[in-house]
Parts: structure tokens; sequence; C-alpha cells
């Protein structure tokens, strides 16, 4: 029950926009929108189900080359830029991010590996998005998994039979005709890696491409960039994480980011199985996203939050950002990691970092936290923002 193309509906209706509002408003939004969702039916996505759907592409659709995409919504969730996830030591993290992943070391942060260094902090960078692998006592461990993209899984074979060894264990499988690779690290993240011909997607699109060693850099020793330098990163981008939630939070969770962000999201069943899908980027026809967050129901235990995060970028302007803020302050969400330097209370403060966090997700109806997950959210005037910057934005 592992998939990495969970859609979201077609031509999706804003219930409203970015305008700030009052938590009344929430509790009237919030019947509105479960009495709209159930007269409108939800986007079964194909192969969530044993018999697919007629409103989903066909996996022979999914799987060409020459496919193009008619995008008929932009999500205001523009990028999931990285997942940061606390790591005991580099014994471990740089050969499963790099040697076995295929991802490109981040000059940014590659001094971090000389000796004496003073801090242990890597990015590991694949496509327009990173992982962020601070030193941490206790590692972390995201409750669910991580889906990863690949123009081809042949690589990832190959290294498998010399560097298996360096993942706890992996799994070689398809879901309903799409071959995937399940990877376990040695700290029990689970990754699913899978081949994608799609490249008109903002996670891959080589204009969004983050920064990574080269095999010609001369800043670094040149054993380290004999190890890590490389013309691109194989690992291609971060398609989605999903996360295992309580069971009766998908819809609740869905329309916390619909409310909050103006987000596309939808809620879909996967064998009987609540999904919500909150999605980043373009989405398409068939209501494939650039990138997700999914969220499904699991009645089994969860462990306690222990603090990894994701960082995203949100709007397409300063403006965006600061509505998006708004918003945040009016729901009463906006929280400051004491761990980090921006400490943005206000929108002085969000303004001067150009990002902002928050970490509960919650009952827009009741404002009770239903969900823990740090979000670092951030303007795309942010100095790290991959993408074009736009003319005229401070």
């Amino acid at each position: 029950n592992n998939y990495s193309e969970y859609q979201v509906q077609g031509n999706h209706s804003k219930l409203f926009g970015w305008m700030p509002f009052a938590r009344m408003l929430f509790r009237t939004v919030f019947h509105l929108l479960v009495l709209w969702r159930t007269s409108e039916g939800f986007h079964i996505p194909s192969y969530l189900s044993a018999g697919g759907s007629a409103l989903t592409a066909s996996t022979a659709d999914r799987m060409s080359t020459t496919s193009a995409r008619t995008i008929v919504d932009q999500s205001t969730l523009t990028l999931l830029e990285h997942i940061n996830i606390n790591v005991p030591s580099h014994e471990h993290v740089l050969p499963f991010y790099y040697d076995l992943l295929g991802c490109g070391m981040d000059p940014r942060k590659a001094s971090n590996l000389l000796p004496n260094a003073p801090k242990k902090t890597i990015w590991a960078n694949c496509g327009a998005s990173q992982f962020h692998l601070p030193y941490g006592s206790v590692a972390q461990r995201i409750p669910g998994h991580i889906g990863l993209l690949y123009n081809s899984l042949d690589g990832l074979k190959e290294r498998l039979e010399t560097h298996g060894k360096i993942c706890k264990n992996f799994e070689i499988g398809s879901d309903n005709g799409r071959e995937f690779i399940r990877l376990v690290d040695h700290y029990n993240n689970v990754f699913y890696c899978r081949q994608d011909s799609l490249t008109d997607r903002r996670a891959v699109e080589e204009q969004w491409m983050q920064p990574i060693i080269s095999p010609e850099n001369t800043e670094f020793p040149p054993d380290m960039v004999q190890r890590f330098g490389r013309d691109c990163s194989e690992c291609r981008g971060i398609d989605y994480v999903e996360f295992l939630c309580p069971v009766g939070t998908a819809e609740r969770i869905a329309l916390f980011y619909e409310s909050v962000f103006d987000a596309t999201t939808s809620v879909v069943e996967s064998r009987g199985i609540p999904v919500a899908v909150v999605a980043l980027g373009n989405v398409d026809e068939h209501g494939r996203a650039d990138q997700s967050l999914l969220f499904r129901e699991t009645s089994e235990p969860l462990p306690p939050y222990d603090g990894h995060h994701v960082a995203m970028y949100v709007g397409e302007s300063v403006a965006d950002f600061e509505r998006a803020f708004a918003n945040a302050i009016t729901a009463g969400i906006v929280w400051v990691n004491p761990r980090f330097n921006d400490q943005a209370h206000d929108l002085a403060g969000a303004r001067k970092w150009k990002q902002f966090r928050f970490k509960n997700i919650i009952d827009m109806e009741t404002g009770e936290t239903v969900f823990e997950l740090e979000h670092e959210m951030r303007s795309i005037d942010h100095e790290a923002w991959p993408g074009t910057r736009v003319v005229g934005e401070q």
C-alpha cells in the first residue's frame, strides 16, 4: 500500500482566496467543505484500488516518454525544498545518500566534512530538493516514507549489488506494474525510489537544480572531489513524503492546508484507508502534482514527534508570502524553534528572515492539534530559492 502518484482533483475549486479571515469563518468553511466534498466525490488515483478509475491516466499514459502535461491548477505551496533529519554521525549517511542514492554534495556545507569543522551539517542534493542532515545525538525518523524520482533505476540496482550493505534492507518490487526499490537506511527511514519519465516537473527541471560539487571543483581537497564530484545528481528529486497520521485526521489535515495556505488538496482512499493529498507546484489534468505531502491514516500506535521538519516555498511573490504569514498569525500557529536563528514572531521577523515556522496542524473548527510537523515556510525572495527570481521583488 505504498504509492507515489496520489492525485488531487483537477480544476480544483478554491473555496476562498488569500485574504486573512477569523476563526469563526473557519468553522463555517469547515462545514461547507465537508458538504462540497460529499457532493463532489473523491478523485480516485489509478492503481490505488483494484479497478482503478476512469477519471485518471492509464499506466501506459503515465510511463510514456512523450507524455505532455496540461497544467490546470497551481498550488500556493510552490516547492518542497528540503527534509531535515538529525543524524548522530556521518558514518552511515555519507555512503547511503551519496554512494547509494546518488545525491550530490552541496558545496555550501561541504566544508563541514573537513577535519575539526565546527559544525557537522551536510546537505545531500537531488534535483531542486535537498536532505539537510545536521548532527543530533538521537537520530530522527520520518513516520512513513519518502518517495524519490529517477530517470532510470538501473544505476541504483547496480549500486545495490556492491553497496547493498549500506542500507538495513532493500526490496525490488512493483505496485500494479510500476517498479519500485524500497530502501531502509541505518536509522530506519524508508525510501521508495521510482522511475518517472515526466521531466516538466519543478522537482526535476534543470533550471531548478540545487548546486553540487562538480568533478572540476578546485575549492575542496582532491580526495573529497574525487568521491563526491559529479555533473548532476542521479536522484532527480523528492516526489513526495508520506506521513502516517491518526485515524480520523486526514480530512482535517487537508482542510488545514486549504484554509491557512489556500493549497490545492484532496482526500482519496487507498484500499479503504483515507489519505490526505497536499499538492506542491503545478497540477496537471490527471491530478498529478509536481510534489506532494501525503497523510495516510493508521490505527497503529505512532511514535512521539521527534523534531524532523520539512521546508517549502509559498506563493509566487513576496506579497503571497506575507499573506500566508498573516493567515498563519490569524490561525494562531506561528511558532519559533529555539534551535534556529530565524526568530520570526511577527511580520517584521518574517520579512527579516524571509521565512517563518509552524509546528501544529490544527482542526479548523476546534483549534485542537491533530498532527505535529515542523514546517519552514519560505518566501521566493529567500536567498536559497532555487528558481528564477521575480524582477522587482525585494
